[in-house]
């Protein structure tokens, strides 16, 4: 069940100010738009985990919206019976700590208030095993399958300037489309994608010796629409810094890492956030704007 279905929640996506103003202060994106997402996917995992808790008299839920204050006071979505008979069973009231005054008395009907989702379950899961070796990856699949992905500078040079993609921004979004879905069918057959594939492959070499030296350089993500956890692996392709990321799953059966997807460095940010507060350079360097 989706938030918008389990309740109605006012002026959405504005209450999520409260909840940045409560929380630990962290970079939350443009607009707050990561922590849209945060808090949305959040509440997917909530509801397939079973984690939101009803109150014994049935007038009201609550649960863990994986955050903290900065004393390390967790904060609580708290919902009450909506008064309509024609629209969601549930009204979203706000956050709270559990001795926060006012909503936070709500907090005191449960006997046992709900935890955090947990997204890891295997140690592989947080920490790439350097033992199974890289992944075998299918570079030119995983180009053409994430193409709007791969920043548009390299996709121009490797084909020395046959494939430009335009800036979504310039064009729109339906014209975006259209082009990336040309761009993908030119690029199929031509030269530049065993250049980049090439590219692709140097540049996770290099993370894979680096990794030997530093262990949080994989970090670990969610994959929302999936429901399934990865490692993001930073990849520097003609740049200093990483412009792409590698999204590894583990497979148990076959003991190794499978190739998953692509990354901007801000949907690495965005799936590594529900798991944890990033803390690797490379992520935080890609995303938060030095003050």
């Amino acid at each position: 069940m989706r938030l918008f279905d389990f309740a109605f929640v006012p002026n959405y996506p504005e209450p999520l100010e409260r909840l940045k103003q409560l929380a630990e202060t962290e970079y939350w994106g443009r607009g707050g738009r990561m922590l849209k997402s945060y808090f949305n996917h959040m509440f997917d995992k909530v509801m397939d985990d079973g984690l939101m808790r009803i109150a014994p008299n049935g007038d009201s839920a609550v649960f863990h919206t994986g955050l903290q204050t900065d004393r390390l006071q967790q904060l609580y979505a708290v919902f009450v019976k909506n008064e309509r008979d024609d629209a969601q069973e549930w009204f979203f009231r706000g956050f709270t700590t559990e001795n926060n005054v006012g909503l936070g008395e709500v907090l005191n009907q449960f006997d046992e208030l709900p935890e955090r989702p947990r997204f890891l379950i295997r140690c592989e899961q947080a920490f790439y095993d350097l033992r199974v070796g890289p992944p075998e990856c299918n570079w030119p699949e995983l180009i053409l399958d994430n193409i709007s992905r791969v920043p548009r500078l390299l996709i121009a040079e490797a084909t020395q300037g046959r494939i430009e993609l335009p800036d979504m921004r310039d064009v729109g979004k339906e014209a975006y489309i259209e082009s990336l879905e040309v761009a993908a069918d030119v690029l199929r057959d031509d030269p530049g994608l065993a250049i980049l594939s090439q590219e692709m492959e140097l540049a996770l070499n290099q993370a894979m010796d680096q990794l030997t030296l530093d262990y949080k350089l994989a970090v670990p993500t969610w994959h929302a629409k999936e429901r399934f956890p990865a490692l993001a692996l930073p990849l520097r392709i003609g740049s200093k810094e990483p412009n792409i990321a590698l999204a590894v799953s583990w497979n148990a059966e076959a003991g190794s890492y499978e190739p998953v997807n692509l990354l901007t460095p801000e949907m690495a940010y965005n799936n590594a956030r529900l798991v944890a507060k990033p803390e690797a350079t490379w992520l935080l360097k890609g995303n938060i704007p030095k003050t």
